[in-house]
């Protein structure tokens, strides 16, 4: 490579690594400073519940809980806005995982939500990998969340969840019997704030597949979507084995 292409990458990546730097502190800041906002809001409105609730009429009390919920979905973007930009800053190092004990653990924070369901989740032995444990439990928090949720009324969620090892990845499967997803929505639903469903009847936010997809890249891996509507969705992604512990 010639001098002056050798200074041009340099320069280069330079100039990525500042937009990176510039990109994820304007996100904190956004975040951050909109939250403070939105806490007097409520602070307030909750004080005025509180000192006239007697004097108000049911559509005034509509209104104040529309306040008062609209609020705290706000904050709740925009935390999930600020942890997502904190992704690419993570310093936590790479260990051995256990991948088993992670969907173990995780199943026990669903447990309500699985009796609910009476959910069946059917577990292969999975590998240990290397990864970040934090962001992997992420991972599978959100999709196994996701195979729960996205169901038909009254059905029962039947999940399997297994794993193949190729030459420089493991390669994850969590697939699930629930409402499906469009095609033409299999690439949307990984953006942020992106979903391929009504807000009415499946509550969320649109974060929990793009914070997958920022930490399999970390992970020098990536995720994919095969589905059909109305009869499942099958969520593949992997995480490369060489990531230095």
């Amino acid at each position: 490579m010639s001098t002056t292409l050798a200074k041009q990458l340099v320069n280069t990546q330079q100039e990525l690594a500042a937009l990176k730097a510039e990109y994820d502190e304007f996100t904190y800041i956004v975040s951050h400073d909109l939250s403070a906002p939105l806490r007097q809001i409520e602070g307030f409105m909750e004080l005025v519940v509180a000192n006239n609730t007697d004097s108000f009429d049911d559509k005034t009390k509509r209104h104040i809980e529309l306040v008062l919920g609209g609020s705290a979905q706000a904050k709740q973007l925009l935390e999930a806005l600020l942890s997502y930009s904190r992704l690419n800053a993570a310093t936590d190092p790479y260990t051995l995982l256990d991948v088993n004990k992670i969907v173990i653990e995780t199943q026990q924070c669903f447990s309500a939500v699985i009796a609910e369901k009476n959910a069946v989740i059917n577990c292969e032995n999975l590998p240990n990998i290397i990864g970040r444990e934090a962001q992997m439990k992420q991972v599978f928090s959100h999709l196994i969340h996701n195979a729960l949720l996205y169901q038909l009324p009254n059905s029962r969620a039947d999940i399997t969840i297994s794993a193949i090892e190729m030459d420089d990845v493991w390669q994850f499967c969590i697939k699930d019997n629930g409402i499906g997803v469009a095609d033409k929505l299999t690439e949307k639903i990984f953006k942020v704030l992106r979903r391929a469903v009504s807000d009415k009847k499946y509550a969320g936010m649109g974060m929990g597949l793009a914070i997958a997809k920022k930490i399999l890249q970390n992970h020098h891996g990536m995720i994919w979507l095969e589905s059909e509507e109305g009869i499942g969705s099958s969520f593949y992604f992997t995480v490369a084995k060489d990531l230095p512990l």
